[in-house]
């Protein structure tokens, strides 16, 4: 293990933290927008949709983090966490050079990031979401939420997904050179070191029985809007021809006009995985 962390035999909860959040894992591993990446079905417009509408989300990742990190207590958990933001502020880097590698502006995607252009209503939820678990949530659950749930899925969709982008090579405006590759071969080589960490400062956190279940809550909650996030973010571009502008304005929010009230996952989800992707905007 690489940055000498310890990490130490499981308790008894957390195998039925695997158990509670498989489901939603698997989901997302095998959902359409999965698919659709890794058979290489997607057009050139709808891969630029959800790598434009995702990257606020990448970019605000290691502000999740610095929020989490000021609630830590120990030195293991802050030196984790200190080096997870490092690693994480190049990759919201990497994710600009994915973009511009399948056509999209640099400057657009720091600008959607920023704010002064719109963003869909459910990548915003997800990004809502991290904000409030980091910020109001126990450490535990911000864990859970973050560097648990979503760098560890993100690792599973990464081997998936990245077969499908060779099929890109020759399609008009893409440039699949080694940048545009950097952000996903970085995540499919991933060998699950910070989700490991992760799990430990989890289990250092949350003690008791509540706490446990509080934790596989905002584990789940976290795969659920990730899910519901790429499926938007890709389906809003889906009619659109590889030559064809963008008709963006009628599929996107303001994210001001949007904001969505923090309670949203508890009143949109609860256990509706099979009707949550219907909602789209």
């Amino acid at each position: 293990m690489g940055m000498g962390y310890e990490l130490t035999p499981d308790p008894e909860w957390v195998q039925s933290l695997r158990e509670f959040i498989d489901p939603y894992w698997k989901e997302l591993l095998e959902s359409e927008w999965a698919d659709g990446v890794s058979s290489g079905r997607l057009t050139v417009p709808e891969m630029r949709g959800w790598i434009l509408q995702v990257y606020p989300f990448i970019h605000a990742f290691p502000k999740f983090l610095a929020e989490a990190l000021i609630k830590v207590e120990d030195d293991y958990a802050r030196s984790y966490f200190i080096d997870n933001i490092r690693v994480e502020k190049a990759h919201a880097e990497h994710w600009l050079w994915m973009g511009q590698g399948f056509g999209l502006d640099r400057q657009e995607m720091l600008d959607v990031a920023e704010g002064t252009r719109p963003v869909l209503r459910d990548v915003q939820s997800l990004t809502d979401w991290l904000w409030f678990i980091n910020t109001k949530g126990s450490l535990a659950e911000a864990v859970a939420a973050t560097s648990f749930a979503i760098e560890g899925v993100t690792g599973d969709l990464s081997r998936r997904i990245i077969t499908g982008f060779e099929s890109y090579r020759d399609r008009e405006g893409v440039e699949m050179g080694p940048k545009t590759y950097k952000w996903m071969r970085e995540h499919a080589k991933y060998d699950d070191e910070h989700p490991k960490i992760a799990l430990e400062v989890i289990k250092r956190y949350a003690t008791t029985e509540r706490m446990q279940s509080r934790v596989m809550t905002a584990a789940k909650r976290s795969l659920q809007l990730l899910h519901l996030a790429l499926h938007t973010s890709y389906r809003a571009y889906s009619t659109v021809s590889e030559e064809g502008a963008v008709d963006r304005d009628r599929r996107l929010v303001d994210r001001r006009q949007q904001q969505l009230a923090l309670a949203f996952p508890d009143r949109r989800f609860g256990d509706r995985r099979g009707r949550a992707l219907q909602a789209v905007a």
